[in-house]
């Protein structure tokens, strides 16, 4: 399906954007003209309330027309409103809701100008706007699961990786991948920014931000065809924090962990907003330092089932990290309609991995054959930039709008590695020994450019459409040497040079209708992808083209006032990582490496998904995931040289049945609780290394959070749990895992200074084990890291406290970045 000729695929692009061009140039006559209501708003001592939300209600049952924010002097309109009788509801914060008198229009009627409007402050929302604010840890939407980093006193002082490892269906595997309830192909964003970083690169990323700089956590399961295809498991979008206050104010907050070793870190946020400008920076350091220990078991085979000899390993390693994180940017409104944005990342870090590791090669009777020891130096860098102009036009007050985004990310690492191996015989003496040095470096650069438009139609629907562009070239270089005593000799067979160049074109339409009881979303998304490869070292290259299509869906009925119920259809794709493509041989130990595959192929995958929500809070959700080529690593064995490797590979089936529930619940006032649980079938089947491969396997996970208000003088308390079974995924079987958090919290009289003390994992249960058994390969892992750790944390927050909606920014990066590595 994928060999399509280019020919064939350049004109399917030139149709799909002529069809766009005419979509656009015709909008504007979509409708005809209507009537127009008009006001003004303000507060107390007649301040124009801008942050104000005005709604046009249909008067016999209000329902929701249409919505407009005021101007800065308080003004606002509706204009192209069809004849019949509306209300004006005005919502703001602090200040009652305020609903006008019947408005009529009709032909004799066609403007109606209502009187200017003031707002009563709300004594009692005030005093209750800080309790009814704080959100549940884990929230579960319709199409999301939310996690409110914000909210979360546990997570003080740790880092995104690990408020990850908390969230429902989230593993960590080994280090070197992130999956979700055992689906590979997650899209990871900042601030809808996709990361451009994927395997130990993205993990990395994610340990060196601290928690306190993310607001929320969102995992969308079934993305709309505005979204990249990209991610057959869903995208995950983090969310950093954004004052949005006027004036200038922020905040500061340091924090100090202590679990085997120390973790400090310490971030701030700075805002200014005045008349047409907003700027905005936020910097946060860490200098956590943390280790991993591995355990490894291997059983080699003389014949089938006749074990010839065992392979016992365990590793330390030392892990300091040094990050800095910067966030910079502006927002300037040209006009009353009209606001451009610039955007600037950074982040740079140094890390060292200090590893000592001792191998037992055994008998079937325990006799020891010879041992092996292996001293590991590595040290790291990534310095990674990105940068965004944006613009948002909105064309008239009927919601009609234009939005651009111009993008470039450039990503360099570099890694030094100098192996160190002694061996010695079965009575302990020294044998052999050699020493290997390794130099990698890396520069991915990005470049993007998208459009998107937003036009609404009338009764209450929508068309979205838009265009997109993306440049990716990864070159990556890696140097082997050989240290014979005093001598380094380069080692040409296992060096490489690899370079990779992708261009995806993509288009889209989306279409969205509300009717009185039910909401209808559908999408058709196109991408045309070109792929050049090309390993320098050999001359071997590879190439292709191809165009798919991607259709999306979902149903939303009202069935009556406690009863909804949804459906949800996508079609979706993963490409494969720019580090599991590159064939490179990356040495973990003499006995273990890591090689990509250039031949891999992009995984299609149908996703369908049933749910129902009760009360607007209870939802429970059916869904069933088909996935053809699915990428998983897989491990080859040779018993002769007991050299094993992991490289990824396509397996042809992966089928995934999912039942999850969302039940949040309250005892009394002062405790308030949420439960996420799911159920949930992995299905694995394919011919693999000569044999079938049938890896079945029914698990289940439940995550469980407990807000308490402790007296009335700004103490809360907060205990977590979450406990995930066995599970199925791709040739492994990962065993159970747990971990119990707590935490306690003190927010002061005048509510600008917050104090915290946190104990993450209690009851050190939170590790990481892995079982194989297929072919020749009998073996099992087991990873425990640093994370039992106790933290204390200071945050205040200063300058003026008048809040002023912030502008969401979404720019074009979406799939590129998270697949970089």
């Amino acid at each position: 399906m994928i060999n399509r000729s280019k020919q064939n695929g350049i004109v399917k692009v030139q149709l799909t954007v002529w069809f766009l061009i005419f979509f656009f140039s015709c909008s504007g006559k979509l409708f005809a003209q209507g009537g127009k209501i008009a006001g003004s708003v303000f507060t107390a001592k007649n301040i124009p309330a801008e942050n104000a939300t005005v709604s046009l209600l249909r008067a016999k049952d209000s329902v929701l027309v249409k919505s407009a924010l005021p101007g800065k002097d308080g003004f606002f309109e509706f204009e192209q409103i069809k004849p019949g009788f509306y209300l004006v509801g005005i919502s703001h914060t602090g200040y009652k809701k305020f609903f006008s008198e019947k408005i009529t229009l009709n032909e004799q009627y066609s403007t109606a100008n209502l009187p200017p409007v003031e707002l009563l402050p709300d004594l009692q929302a005030k005093q209750t706007a800080t309790v009814e604010a704080r959100k549940p840890f884990i929230e579960r939407k319709a199409d999301r699961l939310i996690v409110n980093v914000e909210n979360s006193i546990v997570s003080t002082g740790s880092n995104l990786l690990s408020v990850l490892e908390r969230s429902p269906g989230v593993v960590v595997t080994e280090e070197s991948s992130i999956s979700l309830r055992g689906k590979q192909g997650v899209v990871f964003m900042i601030d809808g920014k996709p990361t451009p970083l994927s395997g130990t690169d993205l993990i990395n990323y994610l340990k060196s931000m601290p928690a306190a700089m993310a607001d929320k956590i969102e995992i969308i399961t079934n993305p709309s065809a505005k979204y990249d295809a990209a991610g057959n498991a869903g995208i995950i979008n983090i969310k950093l924090k954004k004052d949005q206050r006027q004036g200038f104010n922020g905040s500061a907050s340091v924090n100090f962990g202590q679990g085997v070793y120390f973790k400090p870190s310490a971030n701030t946020n700075l805002n200014f907003r005045k008349k047409k400008w907003n700027l905005f920076g936020s910097y946060a350091l860490s200098h956590p330092k943390g280790f991993t220990r591995f355990y490894i078991n291997r059983r080699f085979f003389s014949a089938p089932g006749v074990t010839e000899s065992v392979f016992d390993q365990t590793s330390f390693i030392k892990q300091p990290i040094n990050s800095n994180n910067i966030k910079t940017g502006a927002d300037f409104s040209a006009g009353k309609k009209t606001v451009i944005g610039v955007l600037f990342n950074a982040n740079l870090v140094n890390s060292s991995r200090n590893g000592f590791t001792q191998s037992e090669i055994t008998n079937p009777d325990g006799s020891i054959r010879y041992t092996s020891q292996t001293n590991n130096l590595h040290n790291g860098s990534s310095n990674n930039y990105f940068g965004n102009i944006n613009l948002k036009h909105t064309i008239d007050s009927t919601g009609r709008e234009l939005t651009a985004d111009v993008d470039m990310g450039r990503y360099r690492s570099l890694s030094l590695q100098d192996f160190k191996n002694q061996y010695f015989d079965a009575a302990g003496n020294p044998d052999i020994s050699d020493r290997l040095k390794t130099d990698q470096s890396g520069i991915i650069t990005v470049k993007s450019i998208k459009a998107d438009y937003l036009h609404p139609l009338k009764k209450n629907g929508k068309v979205e459409a838009g265009l997109k562009a993306s440049l990716v070239k990864t070159d990556s270089d890696i140097q082997f040497f050989n240290v014979n005593g005093g001598t380094v000799v380069p080692d040409a067979a296992r060096s490489n040079h690899f370079i990779y160049r992708e261009n995806v074109n993509a288009a889209y339409v989306n279409m969205a209708r509300e009717f009185k009881k039910m909401e209808v979303q559908a999408g058709l998304r196109m991408e045309h992808t070109v792929t050049r490869g090309k390993q320098v070292t050999t001359g071997q290259e590879f190439s292709r083209n191809y165009v798919l299509f991607f259709p999306s869906f979902a149903i939303s009925r009202k069935l009556t006032e406690k009863h909804q119920l949804g459906i949800t259809y996508s079609r979706r794709i993963d490409r494969p990582s720019y580090r599991q493509l590159n064939p490179f041989k990356i040495f973990v130990d003499p006995y273990t490496y890591v090689v990509g595959d250039p031949e891999l192929r992009p995984v299609l995958s149908n996703s369908y998904e049933l749910n129902h929500t009760f009360k607007n809070k209870y939802i429970t959700t059916l869904s069933y995931l088909r996935s053809r080529a699915v990428i998983t690593d897989i491990f080859t064995q040779d018993d002769v040289t007991r050299i094993s490797y992991q490289s990824p590979a396509n397996l042809n089936d992966f089928e995934q049945y999912n039942l999850a529930v969302n039940i949040p619940f309250g005892v009394k006032k002062w405790m308030n609780s949420n439960l996420v649980a799911s159920v949930y079938r992995n299905n694995y089947r394919s011919p693999l290394q000569g044999g079938q491969l049938q890896n079945s396997f029914t698990a289940w996970d439940i995550n469980l959070t407990n807000a308490f208000v402790l007296g009335k003088k700004g103490w809360t308390a907060e205990l977590s749990g979450f406990y995930q079974s066995k599970n199925a995924w791709g040739l492994f079987m990962i065993k159970n895992l747990a971990q119990v958090s707590a935490g306690i919290q003190k927010v002061s009289k005048n509510k600008k200074s917050t104090y915290k003390l946190a104990a993450s994992d209690v009851f050190s249960t939170n590790h990481i084990a892995v079982i194989v058994k297929y072919q020749n390969m009998d073996f099992h892992t087991d990873r425990t890291w640093d994370s039992q750790v106790l933290t204390f944390s200071l945050t205040h927050r200063f300058g003026k406290n008048t809040v002023a909606r912030a502008r969401q920014r979404n720019t074009g990066i979406e799939d590129e970045k998270r697949r970089a590595g």
